[in-house]
């Protein structure tokens, strides 16, 4: 039986977003310097289980700049897009609470040996 993820970064103003998705202006939130470096190293490290050949741009931005390949990555446990440390680290968008617990669970780190075969999306 394969496991299902838990999405988080999934807001619903991006392309990719479903309208059930929180709102990426209402979910800000304020951490210290060290642990943001933690978050988004954490969640810049995610293994990719699904790429796709199109770009993601800002959707807060005026300008639209390009944020990069958009993929989806997962620790095993939660899965998130490959624009969201952008997003966290630019704008401070929100982390759930029970996110940032399994992180610091994990000590920051994300295994290296997982079965993306045994995860549903």
């Amino acid at each position: 039986m394969k496991k299902q993820l838990k999405r988080i970064g999934f807001f619903r103003e991006l392309p990719y977003g479903g309208p059930e998705g929180l709102s990426i202006n209402s979910s800000l939130s304020e951490f210290s310097l060290e642990k943001k470096v933690k978050v988004i190293s954490y969640l810049r490290s995610g293994t990719a289980c699904v790429v796709s050949p199109g770009v993601s741009r800002d959707v807060i931005s005026s300008e639209r700049d390009i944020i990069g390949a958009l993929s989806l990555l997962t620790d095993g446990v939660f899965l998130w897009p490959s624009d969201f440390p952008y997003y966290f680290e630019k704008y401070s968008v929100g982390i759930p609470q029970e996110f940032l617990e399994h992180m610091e669970q994990n000590v920051w780190v994300i295994s290296t040996d997982i079965n993306i075969q045994n995860l549903e999306l």
